[in-house]
């Protein structure tokens, strides 16, 4: 899994679409390409972050962000995304 980082309001993150609807957030808009992807959340009661795997072995998991609208992705530079993914807690 990838890395996610928060960028001017945007939170990178990895999340594949079928795990995107938790009990406490949603995403939507889904965009990917070969090294990076982006989502629209909505998180609703307590926390949700990326999770993104690259080609390079390295997982970059994003902020945990509380109740809000956020720009969830992840960004694998010169490699591959293999993976992505979104987690909620509490």
């Amino acid at each position: 899994m990838a890395t996610a980082f928060l960028v001017g309001g945007m939170v990178t993150a990895t999340t594949t679409p079928a795990s995107a609807a938790g009990g406490n957030y949603s995403c939507g808009n889904w965009k990917q390409t070969v090294h990076s992807w982006s989502a629209s959340c909505t998180v609703k009661s307590g926390q949700a972050r990326s999770i993104t795997d690259c080609s390079n072995g390295k997982t970059i998991y994003g902020k945990w962000v509380g109740r809000g609208q956020w720009r969830f992705g992840g960004e694998c530079g010169i490699y591959f995304v293999v993976a992505q993914d979104t987690r909620g807690r509490g």
